[in-house]
């Protein structure tokens, strides 16, 4: 079994982890297809030196990011027909900006796509005797299909939603609910505000990194058992769903959350500097397989190779993730520290790559003021949970602006919290500190109420970083 080992990380700090499944053949079979139907992916190879006849190396074989693919266009990297021939194309959140990624269904996606919701409903207790309703308020015109729910498609339209979800959703035996974190936290506020929430309602979301402490608000608003809320994470360019929460994982992260520094022993290791705990995703080793791959500091970098024949072949294409592939030995400790059985294959996925560096030399990751916000309930329902992160005067001074819900002045609890906040910055950051709050619409860096695009929690510059 080849393994990828994690030489930016202190040694000692994760027994069985980084380590991803020998590539099985499906993978080999994916490689040729696109070496022969992908003229850019041909181009790409033989700058390498790689021949797609006989390369046998895994290793040797090159990996592509969004630049690598979409910087001139997609064009030269569709198979078959090309673009004309899709059923579908899948448009990015553009959240990084140009080059913009995308992706393409062919025939049968939005089927398979169909099966898979239509089995997560099955498995909740819907069918014809039992009526469901499926609202999908994801921006963009995502598509959720459905054959076995009723569909409501209020997008990000907050009043809309929560009328579909006070008004419509008590005529039905259950609610699965889709949407953002950030719009989700806002809606479920509300919903609690208005009245009793529908009592069987189940939550997918996913869109960017989740934090359990985000869960946990969010179940305490609407009196829901952890399991309820699902963790589901995808790319345009390689799919939706790919990697997902089961019950289990849910459970074994937020047990584990309660002690991250202990959690990481013998599992994920340093990947999250012990501030928080990564989400814990499993996946369809027939549509996918994944990898970790240090970057060129060393940190472990998620790559997915679909294996499915689908119009943008992608061959250890790098997400931008920081992830790692936990193995036997690592699943082991944490199931036993959890006492929760865990599935396989399991991925620890820490969050997006991205993060800003202090003059003291710390890593400040916005995945650990995530958790921290929505961790403090003071904060939690002060804030839209939209912040920023800044190094000023060369990373000797740090900031983090918030957004406030309300335009009121903070209370004085909301005022301890920040004080709070403020003193645990410095610590994570080992610099100065300086906290923001924002009340809405003064907020410099987020339209007020744009539910659309998703927020930049890091300076571009550093982001692009």
């Amino acid at each position: 079994m080849s393994v990828t080992r994690m030489d930016g990380l202190r040694a000692g700090t994760a027994a069985g982890t980084a380590v991803g499944p020998e590539p099985p053949e499906a993978a080999w079979e994916a490689f040729r297809r696109a070496a022969e139907s992908a003229p850019a992916y041909r181009e790409v190879l033989r700058a390498a030196g790689i021949d797609p006849a006989s390369e046998r190396d895994w290793d040797a074989v090159p990996v592509l990011s969004r630049r690598t693919v979409f910087a001139r266009g997609a064009a030269g990297w569709l198979a078959h027909g090309g673009i004309t021939d899709a059923v579908e194309i899948v448009c990015s959140s553009g959240q990084s900006g140009p080059p913009f990624a995308m992706g393409l269904s062919g025939a049968g996606a939005a089927d398979r796509m169909r099966e898979r919701v239509d089995g997560l409903l099955t498995a909740l207790g819907a069918g014809p005797g039992s009526p469901s309703l499926l609202v999908n308020a994801l921006p963009m015109g995502i598509s959720v299909p459905s054959d076995l729910a009723t569909c409501a498609t209020p997008s990000v339209h907050p009043e809309m939603a929560l009328h579909v979800l006070t008004c419509l959703a008590p005529a039905f035996d259950r609610v699965l609910l889709v949407a953002e974190p950030l719009f989700l936290a806002e809606l479920a506020r509300r919903w609690a505000a208005h009245g009793p929430v529908h009592p069987e309602t189940w939550i997918v979301t996913g869109g960017e990194p989740v934090a359990e402490a985000w869960r946990g608000h969010v179940c305490r608003l609407l009196g829901l058992d952890v399991h309820r809320v699902t963790i589901s994470m995808g790319a345009a360019e390689v799919g939706l769903h790919l990697l997902h929460e089961v019950p289990e994982l849910a459970l074994a992260r937020s047990i584990a959350a309660a002690d991250p520094v202990g959690a990481a022993r013998g599992t994920w290791g340093e990947l999250c500097d012990g501030a928080y705990v990564p989400a814990l995703l499993t996946y369809d080793p027939s549509r996918l397989h994944v990898e970790t791959r240090p970057d060129a500091t060393g940190i472990p970098r998620l790559l997915v190779t679909t294996l499915e024949d689908v119009p943008l072949p992608l061959i250890r294409y790098d997400l931008g993730d920081v992830a790692m592939v936990l193995g036997d030995d690592a699943s082991a400790a944490l199931a036993a520290r959890t006492g929760v059985p865990l599935p396989a294959p399991l991925v620890a996925l820490a969050g997006r790559g991205a993060h800003l560096r202090t003059a003291s030399g710390a890593r400040v990751r916005p995945e650990a003021v995530r958790e921290r916000l929505f961790g403090d309930a003071r904060l939690a329902g002060d804030l839209t949970g939209r912040f920023r992160l800044r190094a000023t005067d060369a990373g000797e001074v740090l900031e983090c602006h918030l957004e406030a819900r309300e335009r009121t002045a903070p209370g004085p609890g909301v005022e301890a919290a920040l004080g709070d906040l403020e003193r645990w910055l410095w610590e994570l950051g080992g610099v100065p500190t300086r906290v923001v709050r924002h009340g809405a619409g003064a907020y410099p860096y987020h339209p007020e109420g744009d539910w659309t695009h998703k927020a930049r929690y890091l300076d571009p510059e550093v982001a692009a970083a």
